[in-house]
This record gives structure tokens, sequence and C-alpha cells, in this order.
């Protein structure tokens, strides 16, 4: 039996949609005077990284020796959580939500407790490099982590290179790399959406009339993006192969944490 979703029971499912994501999100309010400074870097640890006159080398988990020369992540939207344990869940209302209503992502509307203009990651940059993605204003209260989204960058996403067009993608790299017989070249770029990272503060962020600021800062160890790729799965990624791709945004996701 075949079903059909009628505009009615969309609207329907929209309406319980809007009502559980409410539910499930932090308060709105707002406490005079409160901001949470997000921060992004891309540092690795220590001694895994060389930087070489055309870019970043480095080597994987597999011993494949990997130079980046143009790497580029657009982080979409950053959210502060005041409940850190109900993530499968609040990841069924977003695909429940997507389903509903199937969203253009550009800019995000903002509220005290989510940000959400583009900003364009140069990973071949100094990995000193700090970025600013934003200042949060939340409601008094004690904020547990963050979850990071990456979308494709729109015209007016901040840190736009002027080398190449990161408007329509999430995710533009090139390099080599070298499995032992010698560099091969390849790019890979997408407009396909990682999962979202949730990232878990190692401190919660307290914020009360007597303590109004906080700092959140993010870092993207992209020194692990090619983890578990042999010389096959290179040799896929750099034939555009869906499977490789995926494979790559998952460790995507997974690179980011807190600093």
């Amino acid at each position: 039996m075949t079903f059909h979703c009628t505009r009615s029971l969309k609207n329907l499912l929209a309406s319980f949609a809007c009502l559980l994501l409410a539910s499930a999100c932090s308060s709105s309010d707002i406490t005079p005077g409160t901001d949470v400074h997000a921060h992004v870097t891309h540092l690795p640890p220590a001694a895994t990284v060389t930087t070489t006159a055309s870019g970043k080398q480095f080597v994987n988990d597999q011993g494949i020796s990997i130079e980046l020369t143009s790497a580029y992540l657009t982080l979409s939207e950053m959210e502060i959580r005041t409940s850190c344990n109900a993530h499968p869940f609040a990841r069924i209302l977003d695909s429940l939500y997507e389903w509903v209503i199937p969203t253009a992502h550009a800019h995000t509307e903002a509220t005290p407790t989510r940000l959400g203009e583009p900003l364009v990651v140069n990973v071949i940059n100094p990995d000193s490099e700090e970025l600013e993605f934003g200042h949060f204003s939340p409601a008094a209260g004690s904020y547990c982590g963050i979850t990071v989204h990456m979308h494709p960058a729109d015209a007016d996403a901040r840190n736009l290179p002027a080398a190449l067009s990161m408007v329509g993608l999430v995710l533009h790299i090139e390099g080599s790399y070298d499995a032992g017989s010698g560099a091969v070249a390849f790019t890979a770029e997408t407009a396909a959406e990682p999962e979202h990272a949730d990232v878990a503060f190692h401190d919660p962020i307290n914020l009360s009339s007597s303590n109004l600021t906080g700092e959140a800062h993010l870092n993207i160890e992209y020194n692990t993006w090619f983890n578990g790729m042999d010389a096959a799965a290179m040799a896929d990624l750099a034939a555009a192969d869906p499977a490789a791709i995926a494979a790559l945004l998952d460790n995507i996701t997974a690179s980011i944490g807190h600093d």
C-alpha cells in the first residue's frame, strides 16, 4: 500500500515538529549584559603537521603522507546548549523538521543561543589563527556544550576566498597524497552537509547576574580528516567517489572539538 503525504498531514506534522523543537531548545529569554564569545581555531596536536612552502603536510593513521595546498570549510551555524543528554532525540527532531519543511540554508535567524552567519575557515592559514564566529547573549544558566552545523556558504558568508568560489560549497580541498609510490594530486569539493558536531565543554559556562561573560573555544583538528583512508580510499576520494566523500565528511564532524 502506498502512503501519500497530504498537505494537511504535512501541516499537522510541521506544527508538531515546531512544538517539539521549541520544547527542546534552550530558553530564548535574555539576561541583560550576558556575552559568550565563540572562537574557532584549526590547531592540530603538536608536532603532527609540517608547514611547507605550498601548504600543510601530515601523515594519516594509515601511514599515507598528505599535503594540503588549499582547504576551506564552511561553518554555518552554532548553538549553545543547556542540555547535553538528548543528542539522538535532537537529531530526530532536526530530521523531522527538515522532511516536513525543507530548508534552503543561508543565514539562520539569530537568537540569544544561536548564531547563524556563515564563516569560511581557511585551514592553510597559520595554525595560530583565531577566528571569531560571534557573540551569544543567552539567559543566565549553565551551558554544557555547543552544536556546530556545516551548510553550503552563500554570497554573504564571511571570509570567502578570492582565489576560488566557495558559494554553494561546504568543503573545498586540493593537495596530494603519497602511499609510497609517489605523490598523486587530488581535488575534492562538495555541497553535501556533514552531520552536525555536538561538542561538550570541558567545564560548563555558568552565567549569572554576577558572572555575565564566557568563552567558547572550538578547534578543528584537520590532520584527522583522512584517518581510516588507505591508498584505495584515497584514490576513490581523488575520483570523487560518494562513499569516500561521505567518509571524509564524517571525519570532519569528528575533528571539531573544544580547545
